[in-house]
């Protein structure tokens, strides 16, 4: 069978103007300009950004704090862990933290596929929510150091132990 002919559609002239707007926005190739202004926006975003996700890494510690010795997370815990890690790392590059970014992909990584919790997942979730806040508090900004590398290591390797 013949592969389906594929049709290309251009858009309208309007949506186009309305999509790179020349008169107000950017246009498709950054001047240097251009590209300074957005990066003073993302540096003034950028204690706003810390200050949403340290709200929701304490809430984060207040739900796992909150689970007795032995009590497995339930389910609407772990996939709101998975949740505020992929938004996590989905904004962590974007506002200078690589390592942040990093954490977070890997505690997304460890809690989407969870489907029968067990009390691991509670302590591997704390370890790595503990990490991800004293990357924010500290603002370590880049990948870190010795410290940090040899951290998300450990916390990879716990990941893999106790699935």
């Amino acid at each position: 069978m013949a592969p389906p002919k594929v049709q290309i559609i251009q858009p309208p002239m309007d949506l186009r103007k309305r999509a790179v707007n020349f008169k107000t926005g950017f246009g498709v190739i950054l001047t240097p300009a251009e590209a300074s202004q957005l990066e003073a926006v993302v540096e003034k975003s950028s204690d706003n950004f810390a200050k949403q996700i340290a709200a929701k890494l304490k809430t984060l510690r207040a739900a796992l704090a909150g689970l007795a010795d032995g009590d497995a997370p339930h389910m609407a815990l772990i996939e709101r862990v998975a949740a505020d890690a992929l938004e996590i790392k989905g904004l962590g590059g974007t506002f200078k933290f690589p390592l942040l970014t990093q954490i977070a992909k890997s505690l997304h990584d460890y809690a989407a596929p969870i489907k029968e919790p067990n009390v691991w997942h509670g302590v591997i979730f704390a370890h790595h929510v503990d990490a991800l806040y004293v990357v924010l508090a500290q603002r370590i900004t880049g990948l870190g150091g010795k410290v940090e590398s040899e951290l998300l290591k450990a916390l990879r390797e716990a990941s893999n132990k106790f699935k």
